[in-house]
């Protein structure tokens, strides 16, 4: 059984704000899901996987992409420089909980019982209430040519 509570977009960004870097980790009811690792020096990463949850969350990770982006017009604009498969599995031990963003206002916090550095992400995420999207950033992105590779 998977534990729906885990399903949207939870983020580092309240718990961390100001911070040079930010994660967004997603979780899509279908059990697919992704992690968005992101800098202030334009530099980007996608790791997408696959979820479960039988007693603790369990994330098989498929395939990362990184690149740059850039903002144009006030719109988000991502540019896949690399695309690889990844297959690698974490088995984690996770709590959901209220909690308090750095400002004292009440969210809902995703704990982890480690961090995800082998993804840049730390363990401690908030729920984000209305995301635009679950859609992973890169999905529509520039790829590189394929035919220019030698």
């Amino acid at each position: 059984m998977t534990d729906e509570r885990l399903a949207g977009l939870w983020s580092d960004e309240m718990v961390h704000p100001g911070s040079v870097e930010s994660v967004d980790l997603a979780f899509r009811d279908d059990g697919s899901g992704w992690l968005y690792w992101s800098s202030w020096s334009t530099e980007f990463a996608v790791s997408r996987f696959m979820w479960s949850t039988p007693g603790e969350l369990v994330l098989k990770f498929h395939r990362t992409l990184g690149g740059t982006w850039s903002i144009e017009d006030g719109v988000t604009r991502h540019e896949v420089e690399s695309d690889e498969k990844e297959e690698s599995v974490i088995r984690l031990g996770y709590e959901i909980a209220p909690g308090e963003d750095p400002f004292g206002n009440p969210v809902t916090l995703l704990s982890l019982d480690r961090a995800l550095d082998e993804h840049l992400a730390g363990s401690r995420f908030a729920w984000v209430e209305k995301p635009e999207s679950l859609s992973d950033p890169s999905a529509d992105a520039p790829r590189p040519d394929p035919s220019s590779r030698h």
